[in-house]
């Protein structure tokens, strides 16, 4: 595929808003909880559920009377599950009816594995206001279809469908979680994403810290922005590692203000990793989100959120912000923040060799 320009722009709609000083709050919505992949590190439980119309309707009217009270600028919708296109024709009429009543202050992100994208699909998605995160975790091996094999072959032919057919990667971001099953040739993934100029984040799995050596993923790491940063890719704006990017004024993980979840049963929670657990209010009741975020005791994240104090004494703190608040309890930190800690250092050294001389 042709290589397309280095952009001045940022793939992200969330960094956009977020760095143009917008007020904006942005929902992760269960469409469902089934999906047609078997990812080993899923926390959802995989059943039938589906969200029915009324809690649909009451999405739109929430968020939508959020806007016109003037409490938000923006909406962002993440619609995820499981897999929101295993469902698409039963959300899509509520989307299209949220993006026309939002005016310009809507936007939605699909929050997809890719694998069932049909043109009639891709037709719908056509425009400015609809954003991609799309799953992909290695060049050869990517999240296990139910028989075992790999779905990446069919993503990657997804993802130039969806690019050709939009005339432009903007809006389309990679999500690479780091796995043993799939990591040797994530040095093949960079090369794949920076000739398609596609956004990229690759975190760290915090349920399974300690899996591999910590000196094996940041030798594969410092190999991909070396990839990256050798074929002109945007490390600066286009790249993050585990949800930091060096062009972000980053203010750390905001679950529990700006972004919240909604599970398929209308339940409000602070993170999509808790939406198992007792919500903090519901699509179903008449009070208003923000209130209740900032009042809410029963987790420490959010507008009740206190760092530890090894957080507060770290060099990368202010680019972090403490990183997952749910996830990544201490036991896992002296892992994670180190491989952290090195590898961002590296992507800002490599960005700084690079346009030392422009």
């Amino acid at each position: 595929m042709k290589k397309t320009a280095t952009r001045k722009y940022n793939n992200s709609i969330g960094w956009y808003l977020m760095n143009n000083g917008k007020r904006y709050i942005s929902p992760w919505i269960f469409t469902t909880e089934n999906c047609n992949l078997r990812c080993p590190y899923c926390y959802v439980k995989r059943t039938n559920k589906i969200m029915s119309g009324d809690t649909w309707s009451r999405i739109n009217d929430k968020f939508i009377g959020m806007i016109e009270r003037g409490e938000v600028d923006n909406v962002i919708y993440r619609l995820a599950g499981g897999e929101p296109l295993l469902v698409f024709n039963h959300w899509k009429g509520y989307i299209a009816d949220f993006l026309y009543k939002s005016g310009e202050n809507g936007f939605v992100s699909i929050i997809s594995n890719m694998v069932l994208l049909e043109e009639e699909m891709i037709d719908f998605f056509d425009g400015n206001r609809f954003g991609f995160g799309i799953s992909l975790d290695g060049f050869e091996y990517s999240k296990p279809l139910p028989n075992g094999l790999s779905s990446a072959s069919i993503v990657k032919n997804n993802i130039d469908r969806l690019i050709s057919k939009r005339g432009s990667s903007h809006n389309i971001d990679i999500s690479t979680v780091i796995n043993k099953d799939a990591f040797d040739d994530l040095d093949k993934l960079a090369e794949w994403i920076a000739d398609r100029n596609l956004g990229w984040g690759i975190y760290l799995d915090h349920f399974f810290c300690g899996e591999m050596p910590l000196k094996i993923i940041i030798e594969k790491m410092i190999q991909v922005v070396d990839i990256l940063a050798s074929k002109g890719f945007d490390i600066y704006n286009n790249f993050k590692f585990n949800n930091i990017k060096l062009s972000s004024s980053y203010e750390g993980c905001t679950a529990g203000e700006k972004l919240l979840a909604i599970s398929v049963d209308g339940g409000i929670h602070p993170c999509q990793t808790a939406i198992y657990n007792k919500p903090i209010c519901s699509i179903y009741d008449d009070s208003n989100i923000i209130d209740e975020f900032k009042k809410q005791k029963q987790y420490k994240l959010g507008y009740n959120l206190e760092l530890p104090k090894k957080c507060e004494e770290c060099s990368i703190s202010k680019m972090c912000g403490g990183g997952c608040k749910l996830n990544n309890k201490e036991i896992n930190k002296n892992y994670t923040c180190d491989i952290m800690k090195i590898v961002l250092c590296y992507v800002g050294k490599k960005y700084l060799e690079v346009n030392k001389n422009a």
